[in-house]
């Protein structure tokens, strides 16, 4: 769903880690003191959890107060913790963090303190929720788990593996959210515990939906509807906004709205503007999707004022209530704001595949609409693309989810199984196993074989591209062997020409052209202003020496630097070719002409060279190693070796026509340079 993660990232986390720290007792000792302090906090905390959520600064002072009547160290240290959830309800996340560490070094240097540590480690998870550091918060939750086993007091461990659960299915790991969840419901049949099937319930509904597989979705949200257990409101919040989020994935919008407006209601009482701006986010997609575009424009900005104006907003929530203006801006025909909206940039390693799937296809739509196809179908491959590796991840998830299902689903264990019957069915595990370490030995076994092949097949292109470079190499040798020569001859007799003031201005240039071709003779790339000025003396001597020499137009944007590096002769080829070439025994009555246009392209710069002559013809410029047939040939193949080198890649493209299509006749030959491109072999 649109927001889905992000609901689960400011509530369910730290309700879970709540909902633990209440019914846990920490501290085992021997003193009836000490009992009695444990035994006042959890009734307090008992007591006063639905007032954290909606009064954290009135209860922050609660909690001091009792701290002062406190003394067991455990205890107070336990409502430490719930101070610093305060703070973090109240959005000083540092604060809290400060206090987790005052009590985590508590524990360190007092013997018997694991159960009050594995608390904090599940504080922390709930902390660093809210930085979509999910690596980290499944390490915290993993500490909490080994420091539940090191002590004698392990009811909260439902908790931690419900916590864990839910951290996997945010990562897209279902498999082993689905391996928590069912863990937790083990730990709660053997406890005995009814307390947490609600969220359990709600959890494994919140794994089938994300599977898609909406039957078993729909069992267990019914499953938790049912539950007769008391609930609190935050549950009853998170219970209907992910119900909505099913509906969606549904496409079933009306039941959907239904839902996530009772989330917005409920969740209007904790007076938690991140609650509100969650389900208002959720609200405003709805509403596009039914083409109501004012209610749309209502929740939708409100939620983009809140995490726009909000510092601790983590990238990828951004990035989607950008993607979501964009589609309601679609939708309106609204053109120019959708393009503002999706060409901000982002960091794409820190964006789920599904938020750029979606992304893509907005673009996609926004091309198509303004009529530029190309594109349009640029950004039509690589939703396909996005579609078919979303669709693999499902599938293989549903595969890994069932296998699990079917081996371990405590729900369908039988406690009154017989002693043959489960002799048997270790006898069945084992062999299970024993396929299982086979299959992996020859999955070993097979990487190990493709790991070779790709090597053998690494080496071999190396030696292909080294080999074409040191051919490209010799190839330049030789053409700049004789304009060296002759530009030191006419060094030589250029003194004698100087009395011939119209042949010495035509050899000064032919001078200058010759020392600009030795000059980048021996460069892989020069700055697109020596490029220029290259290109310009060449223009000027042809005009000089060759009377119908077309005039040629420059169109250089503003914003484009000239200290941009570009392949050397990028631009003396193409407009030497179409000056030598697409006018040659020129009848036609258009006046010839050629244009160089240089703008900046996505991340680069766009580098055209068009004519309106006869259309590209190879077989015109002939086979000589001197021709710019061979200069063409030359910068597509070292292009071709650069790419290996670089993520984005250069394009060289041509496109002709020839007199025969038609009147708009001429060659386009465009160069597309990325900025930051490395020129190294």
């Amino acid at each position: 769903m649109n927001m889905k993660k992000f609901s689960q990232a400011g509530i369910w986390m730290i309700g879970l880690y709540c909902v633990g720290l209440i019914f846990s007792s920490c501290v085992h000792t021997n003193r009836l003191q000490a009992l009695q302090d444990a035994a006042a906090v959890d009734s307090l905390l008992i007591s006063r959890y639905d007032s954290i959520f909606t009064y954290p600064a009135e209860m922050e002072q609660r909690f001091s107060q009792a701290q002062q009547s406190l003394t067991d160290s455990a205890a107070f240290y336990k409502l430490e913790l719930f101070k610093g959830y305060c703070r973090l309800l109240q959005g000083d996340s540092d604060t809290a963090i400060q206090i987790n560490q005052t009590v985590l070094d508590f524990t360190t240097r007092h013997e018997g303190m694991d159960a009050l540590e594995a608390i904090c480690w599940n504080h922390r998870s709930a902390l660093l929720q809210n930085t979509n550091q999910r690596d980290s918060v499944i390490a915290c939750l993993h500490h909490a788990y080994d420091a539940l086993y090191r002590s004698d007091n392990r009811k909260e461990l439902e908790n931690i593996c419900i916590n864990l659960a839910d951290q996997y299915r945010q990562k897209g790991n279902l498999a082993n959210a689905v391996r928590y969840y069912r863990k937790a419901l083990w730990v709660a049949d053997s406890l005995k515990s009814e307390r947490v099937r609600f969220s359990l319930y709600v959890g494994l509904a919140q794994v089938y939906a994300d599977l898609h597989n909406f039957k078993l979705a729909h069992r267990y949200f019914n499953l938790a509807k049912e539950n007769p257990e008391p609930r609190l409101e935050y549950e009853n919040y998170f219970y209907h906004n992910s119900l909505g989020n099913c509906y969606y994935f549904e496409e079933r919008y009306d039941s959907a709205l239904q839902c996530f407006r009772q989330a917005y209601k409920i969740g209007s009482q904790f007076h938690q503007p991140s609650i509100d701006a969650l389900v208002e986010a959720n609200l405003g997609e709805i509403f596009t999707l039914l083409n109501r575009y004012d209610s749309a424009h209502f929740y939708l900005d409100k939620s983009y004022d809140y995490f726009s104006n909000n510092p601790t907003a983590n990238e990828e929530v951004i990035f989607y209530m950008n993607s979501l203006k964009a589609s309601l801006a679609l939708r309106e025909g609204k053109l120019s704001l959708v393009y503002d909206y999706l060409s901000r940039p982002y960091e794409p390693l820190k964006i789920g595949p599904s938020y750029i799937y979606l992304h893509n296809k907005r673009f996609m739509e926004y091309y198509a609409q303004i009529g530029e196809y190309q594109k349009a179908y640029q950004y039509k491959t690589l939703v396909d693309t996005y579609d078919d590796s979303i669709r693999n991840v499902r599938s293989v998830n549903n595969i890994a989810e069932i296998d699990f299902r079917y081996r371990q689903d405590t729900m369908l264990i039988q406690r009154n199984v017989q002693i043959a019957q489960a002799k048997t069915q270790l006898s069945k595990q084992h062999t299970l196993i024993i396929s299982i370490c086979s299959i992996l030995i020859i999955l070993v076994l097979l990487i190990i074989l493709y790991s070779i092949y790709i090597r053998r097949k690494r080496d071999k292109e190396y030696i292909r591209q080294f080999a074409l470079v040191t051919r490209l190499r010799m190839e330049n040798v030789k053409n700049r062997l004789s304009p060296h020569y002759i530009y030191n001859v006419l060094n030589t007799v250029m003194p004698i020409l100087k009395q011939y003031k119209d042949l010495s201005h035509i050899m000064q240039l032919f001078i200058q052209v010759l020392r600009d071709n030795l000059q980048v003779s021996n460069q892989i790339a020069v700055s697109l202003s020596d490029e220029i000025n290259l290109v310009k003396n060449y223009i000027a001597l042809r005009q000089e020496t060759h009377v119908q020499t077309p005039t040629v137009e420059w169109k250089i944007t503003p914003d484009v630097s000239l200290n941009i590096l570009v392949p050397s002769m990028c631009i003396q080829i193409p407009v030497e070719n179409a000056l030598k070439y697409a006018f040659s025994d020129w009848e036609e009555e258009v006046t010839p002409r050629v244009s160089v246009t240089i703008r900046k392209e996505k991340e680069g710069i766009l580098i055209q060279t068009k004519d309106n002559g006869y259309g590209y013809d190879p077989g015109k410029q002939g086979t000589s190693e001197r021709g710019t047939g061979n200069g063409l040939r030359i910068l597509y193949r070292t292009a071709e070796v650069l790419n290996t080198k670089n993520m984005e890649k250069m394009e060289i493209k041509v496109q002709t026509k020839t007199l025969k299509e038609g009147t708009e006749h001429g060659t386009l030959i465009s160069i597309y340079v990325p900025s930051n491109y490395q020129f190294k072999f």
